[in-house]
């Protein structure tokens, strides 16, 4: 019953010093570091963390989830059973719904599986936060409204663990599972919390290589400082177009640097020795180019995301007399073949393809690209135009 007691004040003593952001839109999970959540001497001697889009069957057709795989060593100077997890919030709008937005947990501690339970924080949070004398103490200053408010957005969360039993010296845990993130218009958010890698010992890893598998996704990934100041250096393995842009803030003046990356194949990849992290990870998934994801007008190695005549193109029907006459037979052309372009199409055609080749996310990959219903409509609208034109 100790360890319980332990593990479940250690659990309360996450809640409030972790800090996990909401999305504008509809809010799903966040993925999240394990942590110990009972009294811990372990360090992270070494870590290898992969992300990797893929696609599932969704409500309105395919859609990407985030799968997470963790090889970690732990360093501990004795044997013990230890709890370890994570906390994230559950998914919903206004309302927090009841879909299951984490799933398919695999661990393996030291060549044996273990269960994963979950537990609503609703049974760990109790009524009054003013009898919570122990997270007065771990805090230098209390602000009781400000607990009251958290308690409240985080009894809707989950808490993820596993029971594992370690042995003196070096101790081996596999950890895997999928999420599906949080949802925007025309682009997807998936964020993982790994700065709690302060929990452990030795507040970093010693050794620590992460790669993104983005597939065939156009992604986005804002720089990630570390705590020695040093930024992330993002390395493509494989084939592809990656750069950086800059966006501004939304809530302060200033800009803020912007990894972008369409991949033909491959993945992205950073290794490095004592591994602490200031930013957390944050990548968007942009499913639609025309969405309200909104780009840099080009990367520092002047790619370029949209222009006049791509964003016309989705809207060819609703263009009035005058922007038509403004547009030339060869516009009408290329508006025509950006979805075959955004598809991926490999063109035969000189002009097309070294227009197109001027967007980062434009990666040819053959001549046989599957289309969507949109993509046809903007297609037949174009040949409105141009067959009006030959009468």
């Amino acid at each position: 019953m100790r360890k319980i007691r332990i593990f479940l004040l250690f659990c309360l003593m996450f809640i409030f010093c972790t800090n996990l952001l909401a999305n504008d839109w509809e809010f799903g999970s966040e993925g999240g570091h394990i942590v110990p959540m009972n009294v811990s001497n372990i360090a992270i001697k070494s870590e290898k963390l992969h992300f990797k889009l893929e696609k599932v069957k969704g409500e309105y057709g395919p859609v990407n989830e985030m799968a997470v795989t963790v090889r970690f060593v732990f360093d501990s100077p004795e044997a013990g059973e230890k709890y370890i997890g994570f906390i994230t919030p559950e998914g919903g709008n206004e309302e927090w719904d009841e879909v299951n937005h984490f799933k398919n947990f695999r661990t393996i501690v030291n060549g044996k599986s273990v269960n994963t339970v979950s537990y609503r924080l609703t049974d760990f949070v109790p009524k009054d936060v003013k009898k919570l004398e122990e997270v007065k103490k771990y805090f230098k200053e209390y602000d009781e409204e400000k607990a009251k408010e958290e308690a409240d957005y985080y009894k809707r969360s989950y808490v993820y663990y596993f029971k594992a039993n370690f042995k003196k010296g070096e101790n081996v845990i596999e950890h895997s599972y999928r999420y599906d993130g949080s949802g925007g218009v025309g682009y997807n958010d998936f964020n993982y919390v790994w700065s709690t890698i302060s929990k452990w010992k030795n507040q970093k890893v010693d050794d620590f290589e992460v790669i993104v598998e983005p597939g065939s996704a156009l992604i986005a990934i804002p720089e990630i400082k570390m705590k020695n100041g040093k930024y992330i250096d993002w390395k493509l393995v494989g084939e592809g177009n990656i750069d950086y842009g800059y966006r501004n803030y939304y809530d302060r003046d200033g800009q803020y640097k912007v990894l972008y990356a369409k991949l033909k194949k491959g993945y992205l990849h950073f290794k490095t020795k004592n591994f602490s992290p200031e930013d957390e990870f944050n990548l968007s998934e942009i499913v639609y180019l025309n969405g309200n994801y909104y780009f840099p007008e080009k990367t520092e190695k002047g790619y370029k995301y949209r222009d006049d005549l791509t964003k016309a193109a989705y809207s060819a029907e609703y263009l009035t007399a005058d922007e038509l006459k403004e547009l030339t037979n060869e516009d009408l052309k290329i508006m025509r073949n950006y979805p075959y372009a955004v598809a991926g199409y490999d063109f035969s055609d000189k002009k097309l393809k070294d227009y197109f080749s001027k967007f980062l996310w434009y990666i040819p990959i053959g001549k046989n690209v599957e289309l969507g219903e949109d993509d046809y409509e903007v297609i037949n609208n174009v040949d409105k135009i141009i067959n009006s034109r030959k009468k």
